[in-house]
């Protein structure tokens, strides 16, 4: 140990999780400004670390009013000024920054000889085409943005043989042509033609997500198709829209979920392994696929995908999480934003600028955007060791700096010790008359100390004020261990 017994650990610019944080609940490893757990964290602000935002249902955005669905597409761009769509069940709906609407002809109920399944939205060509099961039967229909549906635009209109039963993830290429999933197949749609074959991979394979990049189709294709599958002979193939996939192909060992490109980059989510932690969030490089950050919890599909506020965004699980910096002279990072209001989110979107996120819970549904603060919200440090083989370590202060607090703003800290054997209660931070913004959080020294960790929570804080933590400062010091 250093000759100075005294030592202090500063933590400030806060960079979200630890790598591989669903390891270990006490992880040593990783920079002292990481966490090892957060829920709904709000990292965005590089100064702060703080609340993520709660969830606000739209008006008539739940089962009481116009969602009896999980709505498993949010459109994420508007169709004209405030207003946009989503698509869940059977359910077609017409959507703006605050409101479901629920009159007129929405939400639009599509019927059919089967049990009706929405999958995917696109805006082409001053139409809105949905893409659904009827049964087992693959379909797409159109809406006029006035008052004309047709609810087989695919075949009834363009005469496009059959699509099977399967997603059916669609995106416009720069061409100005319609792809679409298909299972083994590419689908391909333009205003006056529709192929259902345009592209064939192998009998046992099914083609899961699509996007646009270098002038050509990304297609993310999981092979063997069967349950409990493995996934691999999975790849990530390019197609020029006309002749066969390019020659070289990336081979993934693995289950696929989603592609999206952003300002020419093609990320990609996919599964390598049915452990925690197996998740995997990456990018294509050149023939091959480069790692960002391993997660935990499940695989985004193509509706589960996109970007909010310069970040990266993605489903695991029920929650919401972010990826990136918003500046290029910032340090990218990966946080847990946002949970949905019930156990299962549908889909997530940006039309209007506010983050929105479908869920459900049986029988209750909503449509929910960010609104507030999250009083879920929790984070933890990484553990820190202060001793070795002869060494202890005794803790003398704990100071929170925060930003100028307001009524009803709270946060609880706790401090857990000796691999979380010992929790020892911190003082609350919390809003008193003044412009107080340092707070001492530990009232006498502890002592005989291995390691530590930090925790703090909102659960007792305020939805409309938040805690906005600027930096820790921890001081101890080195004791002799007898």
């Amino acid at each position: 140990m250093a000759k100075d017994n005294n030592w202090q650990i500063n933590i400030k610019f806060f960079n979200g999780y630890v790598n591989a944080w669903f390891e270990n609940s006490y992880p040593f490893f990783g920079n002292k400004n990481m966490s090892s757990s957060m829920v709904d964290i709000n990292l965005i602000d590089p100064n702060v670390l703080t609340q993520g935002p709660g969830t606000a249902d739209l008006t008539a955005g739940t089962q009481t009013g116009a969602v009896t669905t999980l709505i498993t597409k949010i459109l994420p761009i508007v169709t004209s000024t405030d207003k946009s769509f989503a698509f869940g069940g059977a359910e077609l709906y017409e959507i703006n920054a605050t409101t479901v609407t629920n009159t007129g002809n929405f939400p639009y109920t599509i019927t059919g000889a089967g049990t009706i399944v929405g999958q995917d939205l696109i805006y082409y060509k001053g139409k809105l085409l949905y893409s659904y099961l009827d049964g087992t039967t693959g379909k797409i229909g159109s809406y006029d943005l006035s008052s004309t549906f047709v609810v087989d635009y695919w075949a009834g209109v363009l005469g496009g043989t059959a699509l099977g039963n399967n997603p059916h993830y669609m995106i416009q290429g720069g061409d100005d042509i319609i792809y679409i999933t298909n299972g083994q197949y590419i689908a391909t749609l333009d205003d006056t033609t529709a192929v259902a074959q345009g592209l064939a991979f192998w009998d046992d394979a099914q083609t899961v997500s699509l996007a646009w990049n270098n002038d050509k189709v990304i297609v993310a294709v999981n092979r063997p198709n069967v349950s409990g599958s493995n996934f691999n002979l999975s790849g990530i193939y390019t197609w020029d829209g006309i002749t066969s996939w390019d020659s070289n192909p990336i081979n993934v060992n693995g289950q696929i979920g989603a592609l999206y490109t952003k300002n020419g980059v093609t990320f990609v989510w996919w599964k390598d392994s049915t452990q925690t932690g197996g998740y995997n969030l990456g990018f294509i490089s050149g023939g091959q696929l480069e790692n960002i950050r391993r997660f935990s919890g499940s695989l985004p599909n193509q509706n589960q995908v996109g970007e909010y506020n310069g970040h990266l965004m993605f489903v695991s699980s029920n929650k919401v999480y972010l990826w990136g910096a918003r500046d290029k002279e910032l340090p990218v990072k990966l946080f847990q934003y946002i949970s949905g209001k019930h156990a299962t989110i549908g889909a997530i979107g940006t039309p209007f600028g506010d983050l929105l996120v479908s869920s459900n819970l049986t029988t209750s549904y909503a449509l929910s955007k960010g609104s507030g603060y999250s009083i879920g919200a929790k984070y933890s440090t990484i553990a820190f060791d202060v001793s070795d083989s002869e060494v202890l370590s005794s803790i003398d202060t704990i100071q929170v700096r925060t930003e100028a607090l307001a009524t009803g703003a709270k946060l609880d800290t706790t401090l857990k010790y000796n691999q979380a054997i010992s929790t020892q209660a911190l003082t609350q931070i919390a809003y008193v008359a003044g412009t107080k913004t340092r707070h001492k959080i530990l009232t006498k020294t502890i002592s005989d100390i291995e390691d530590f960790r930090l925790d703090l929570s909102w659960a007792n804080g305020s939805a409309t004020n938040p805690v906005k933590v600027r930096s820790i400062l921890i001081k101890g010091k080195y004791n002799t261990y007898k």
